[in-house]
């Protein structure tokens, strides 16, 4: 019974993972493999890339495109990560948004306007906490 338990749990979470739309907003085209392959490893879908924050507003309120989760760099050409998000909360509410920097320094700026952050280089263990987060986040407002 224990064994089936786990069993169907990981199932669910596998299906439940394959739902969850991510996008990455990094200007380092060099990362969007590395990015790619963490993601799909922990059982997402490959990830839209976008490489500014002007490219990634137009996406969602233009051509409305929706993503349950966006992971953008603090630095990127037009606007930081963080005036990008700003923008996209006012048009997506529910979309979870993650800063991902080597620049400690962001971290207070990105939880005082309501971001996750994760510091560069982070670990395939972190990304999953965050995105496990932002799933369980979709589930509840579902």
């Amino acid at each position: 019974m224990y064994s089936y338990t786990i069993i169907l749990q990981r199932a669910v979470l596998v299906e439940a993972n394959r739902n969850l739309k991510i996008a990455v907003v990094d200007d380092q085209n060099e990362l969007s493999e590395v990015y790619s392959r963490g993601i799909e490893n922990l059982g997402y879908p490959p990830p839209a890339f976008f490489n500014d924050g002007t490219s990634m507003v137009r996406a969602l309120t233009r051509e409305r495109q929706p993503f349950d989760v966006i992971i953008m760099n603090y630095r990127i050409p037009e606007m930081s990560g963080i005036e990008a998000a700003k923008i996209i909360q006012r048009y997506k509410k529910d979309t979870k948004m993650i800063i991902a920097t080597s620049n400690d320094f962001v971290k207070v700026e990105a939880l005082g306007a309501g971001l996750s952050f994760l510091l560069k280089p982070f670990s395939v263990e972190q990304l999953a906490e965050c995105l496990e987060g932002s799933r369980l986040d979709k589930a509840r407002n579902s």
